[in-house]
């Protein structure tokens, strides 16, 4: 997993404009072009944050995932990762003597339980 692009915190003022926009009509068209659901969420999240005075990172992530990349995304400790796969609760698949979790199990996994921010 890399951090391939930053945007910094926006103007507060730009921010605002648009915090109101997404209010007021949250949906996302790229040159007349019906984006799928998981793309068209991802483009609203990412203008959401943007709108609350954010910044935000994002690159491309492999389907499968060491246990730090795993533990970033489920914003937890390495430890706390290898716990849950020894308790099989999180799924690995191993790779020699190298864990390796599945990008979908992991978003699984993070969604059972609710997102602080």
């Amino acid at each position: 997993m890399s951090i391939d692009h930053i945007v910094p915190t926006l103007d507060p003022e730009i921010a605002a404009m648009l915090r109101n926009t997404l209010a007021s009509s949250p949906t996302v068209t790229v040159d007349g072009v019906d984006l799928p659901l998981p793309v068209h969420e991802a483009v609203l999240e990412l203008l959401a944050l943007l709108g609350e005075g954010q910044s935000v990172a994002f690159g491309a992530v492999a389907d499968l995932l060491t246990t730090s990349q795993a533990a970033e995304i489920l914003g937890v400790s390495d430890t706390y990762v290898r716990r849950l796969a020894d308790s099989n609760a999180l799924p690995i698949e191993m790779r020699g003597t190298h864990r390796r979790f599945r990008l979908s199990d992991v978003m699984d996994y993070r969604g059972r339980f609710p997102r602080r921010r």
